[in-house]
């Protein structure tokens, strides 16, 4: 089936609708399901500014992440979502309105950077999973630069989320999720990294942004698992460099 392409602009545009749809009705469905289901509780949300740009960085063990952080905001977000998943009018329409468009996760994706600032510059919540895809362990895995280049670039802040048990609940391998208590702790906003006159940011200065922020993750993630009563240690489980 063909890919259907889209531009930034149509994204942003149509991703509005996300506003309606998914705040007022989806985002309140999915918190009472979650809730009961997970026994989820969620903390230090309002940390997360009501208005303007924002990248929203959580930790990432789960396809449930998505679906909880999602409805633990308290504002509509935007998602980075797989290509493939973008084929037919049909689907594509239904992934864009509830707020997520196309990154392409073999190759440095141009147009996805592009609609990531066209939504950061239209002053909407953006979720980025900086550790990439999903990973397994309790330990943050190096960061990819996506999050600290496209906070200098659009100078806005990065709110660090760290979401706990949802590795229990559906890891990798898991089709269906089991009742395990989940917990979202929403940290305090960093700063986006600085730039110079001309709007440019060094490498080392991003190199040091995305240290800085996977220590905040490391460390947010650590005492939420010590909550939920998971070991922070394990044997054979090491943090990679």
């Amino acid at each position: 089936m063909r890919r259907v392409e889209l531009r930034p602009e149509d994204l942003e545009v149509r991703g509005r609708v996300a506003g309606v749809v998914f705040h007022f009705f989806v985002q309140r469905l999915a918190r009472a399901v979650f809730g009961a289901y997970f026994r989820c509780y969620a903390r230090g949300r309002r940390n997360l500014p009501r208005a303007g740009g924002v990248i929203i960085a959580p930790t990432h063990r789960s396809n449930l992440d998505t679906l909880l952080v999602g409805a633990s905001a308290g504002r509509p977000l935007r998602y980075f979502a797989k290509s493939g998943l973008f084929r037919g009018p049909i689907t594509t329409r239904f992934l864009v309105t509830m707020g997520a468009f196309p990154v392409r996760r073999e190759m440095v994706d141009r147009s996805a950077l592009k609609a990531a600032l066209t939504v950061l510059e239209a002053e909407r919540a953006l979720v980025v999973f900086p550790e990439g895809e999903r990973k397994s362990g309790v330990h943050i895995h190096p960061l990819l630069d996506g999050v600290a280049w496209l906070a200098a670039k659009a100078q806005v802040p990065v709110m660090p989320v760290a979401v706990g048990g949802t590795e229990r609940a559906m890891g990798i391998g898991v089709r269906m999720p089991r009742p395990r208590t989940v917990r979202i702790v929403w940290g305090e906003p960093l700063a986006p990294p600085e730039v110079d006159d001309r709007g440019r940011q060094s490498r080392e200065s991003l190199i040091a942004y995305s240290a800085e922020l996977r220590e905040v993750l490391q460390s947010m993630f650590d005492d939420l698992q010590q909550e939920l009563g998971i070991p922070v240690e394990r044997p054979g489980d090491s943090p990679q460099a």
